[in-house]
């Protein structure tokens, strides 16, 4: 079996965007490890029972991505200004539902992915909430909610031509540390890829336009959202037993489970979660 990975790029630098960064630092007595634009502690809103301080990463739409000012500006790449842009997405409007059905106010903070796990293992937030598939990896660190979206993956290529059955010695893309990274890596049916992994679904599909790869593996409902700006990909869905699942990450023995649980399921009885996802993948 043979699985080539090749990781490029860099992390970006993470400035503020929506409400908070963590601004790459783990908290000590003498330093928090979160802080608002102002540079003031949010640790006391974590811990005060009338708020829901929430982490997530904004540069995955549909899920979360920051409402730029000025549309042209990626995503994913942050300009440090006076008034932080806002977060939307997806995630943003179930989180929110969630803290109104528990009561409390919500707060969004603006992690970069591989900080998500350590900001809950280390107590920081409440939750976190980034299209996160509740693997096997991830369990041993943190709790899960029920899963409350579910997706399949999909192959973009130019004209749709790449297939899973064609894709022996193919070089495709992938985002670092996504759902499809774990997929490609540990499925036989994928064993004989190149993969090129990048930082940004933007740099995935910058490098398969310019030719650098011959596919992307993403998910169905980010590859939707990404084809309008290329109308020359086409996505092919990849043949699943189950597609892969969304859930809440929590601190391990979290009080807040079983209430975000409930949450979950009395928005999916009321409609509100059809509508969401009628909404944001419509």
């Amino acid at each position: 079996m043979k699985r080539r990975w090749f990781l490029t790029g860099l992390a970006l630098p993470l400035v503020s965007a929506g409400c908070t960064s963590l601004n790459n630092r783990r908290a000590t007595e003498e330093e928090p490890a979160l802080e608002n634009a102002a540079g003031n502690s949010v640790r006391a809103n974590r811990r005060n029972s009338k708020t829901l301080l929430m982490a997530t990463t904004a540069n995955y739409p549909p899920y979360e991505q920051v409402l730029e000012a000025d549309s042209a500006t990626s995503a994913s790449t942050r300009d440090s200004r006076d008034d932080d842009p806002e977060i939307v997405g997806f995630d943003i409007d179930l989180a929110k539902l969630i803290a109104e059905r528990l009561e409390r106010e919500l707060t969004v903070i603006d992690l970069e992915f591989g900080e998500l796990i350590p900001a809950l293992v280390n107590g920081e937030v409440d939750m976190a909430m980034a299209a996160l598939e509740p693997n096997r990896s991830r369990k041993r660190q943190v709790d899960f909610s029920d899963i409350y979206y579910r997706s399949r993956h999909s192959i973009i290529s130019y004209d749709g031509y790449l297939r899973s059955r064609d894709l022996r010695y193919q070089t495709i893309g992938l985002l670092d540390d996504s759902v499809q990274a774990r997929y490609a890596n540990t499925t036989d049916e994928l064993a004989e890829l190149d993969i090129v992994t990048y930082p940004t679904l933007e740099e995935v599909f910058e490098a398969l336009d310019i030719g650098v790869i011959e596919g992307a593996l993403v998910e169905a409902n980010i590859a939707d959202n990404y084809l309008q700006q290329y109308p020359d990909f086409e996505a092919q869905l990849v043949p699943a037993d189950e597609p892969t699942g969304s859930a809440i990450a929590l601190p391990k023995n979290s009080p807040l489970r079983r209430d975000i649980n409930r949450a979950i399921a009395e928005i999916k009885a009321s409609g509100e979660m059809a509508q969401l996802i009628t909404q944001w993948f419509g």
